[in-house]
């Protein structure tokens, strides 16, 4: 925590604020110490019933994004009666992922980048939902948006792809020269042709070419297997932010691959 804070000193202007979260021990507990996610997933679906200072939160992963520009710019997406606002998951509507059932839906998503409309999701008692739903199924390989999913209703609003966009280029080449054919494009629209609904190339070049929001959610970061750019960039955060010596001893090949 006191790391936390101490980011302060790179933009006075943000604000940290702890809430705590053992509703969500009392509630999902004893099926999180199960799960190799842990109770952290399940805390975020209780986020929006304790935050109460705002009609709308931006809820996002933590460990494998990183911002390009301004998130006020999701902050302020038009969620109109909806509950929540996300991407389509590439593999929706997939049914050879055999390892989670919500995948064979054709609407289903990803909530690495998802906001919440607070006031819809108290009004309409969307955590006591989300408890149940926690009871009620057997495995949640992907807890937080396997609840998500089920509590929104189909009440829901697919943002742009660039608010949560994955890698699409293979290396800094194809990116500078904007290389629509890259295999990173072509696994997504293979995992994509089960759905009829589906991000055209264009879309996708559009996103990749100008991201609000990276998120490595297959192609981890600290793999460092494709573009150098976004590797350089976390490395740069690192040392921003006073982590440097401890990535570099939790992820050592990555460093030695740019002689760090």
């Amino acid at each position: 925590m006191k790391k936390i804070i101490s980011l302060n000193k790179i933009n006075k202007n943000v604000e940290f604020v702890f809430y705590n979260s053992k509703q969500a021990e009392y509630d999902f507990g004893i099926r999180a110490t199960k799960e190799w996610r842990g109770i952290g997933d399940y805390t975020r679906v209780l986020a929006p019933e304790i935050v109460n200072n705002t009609n709308k939160i931006l809820i996002m992963d933590s460990g494998d994004i990183i911002v390009q520009k301004d998130i006020s710019e999701i902050y302020f997406f038009d969620l109109e009666d909806n509950y929540f606002s996300w991407i389509l998951e590439d593999v929706a509507g997939n049914h050879k992922v055999l390892w989670d059932e919500f995948f064979r839906n054709y609407f289903y998503p990803n909530t690495g980048i998802c906001l919440v409309n607070v006031r819809s999701f108290r009004r309409d008692k969307l955590y006591e939902k989300a408890f149940y739903v926690g009871r009620s199924y057997k495995d949640l390989p992907c807890p937080y948006q396997d609840i998500l999913f089920v509590i929104s209703n189909y009440k829901f609003k697919y943002m742009p792809l660039k608010y949560n966009c994955k890698l699409f280029f293979d290396n800094d080449e194809q990116m500078e020269n904007k290389i629509s054919q890259t295999k990173l494009i072509e696994r997504w629209t293979k995992n994509q042709k089960y759905s009829p609904y589906k991000y055209s190339v264009d879309e996708i070049m559009e996103a990749a070419l100008d991201p609000v929001i990276m998120h490595f959610y297959q192609d981890k970061i600290t793999f460092g297997n494709y573009c150098n750019r976004y590797t350089l960039q976390w490395v740069k955060y690192t040392e921003l932010i006073g982590l440097y010596d401890i990535m570099k001893k939790k992820y050592p090949r990555l460093f030695k691959k740019f002689g760090l």
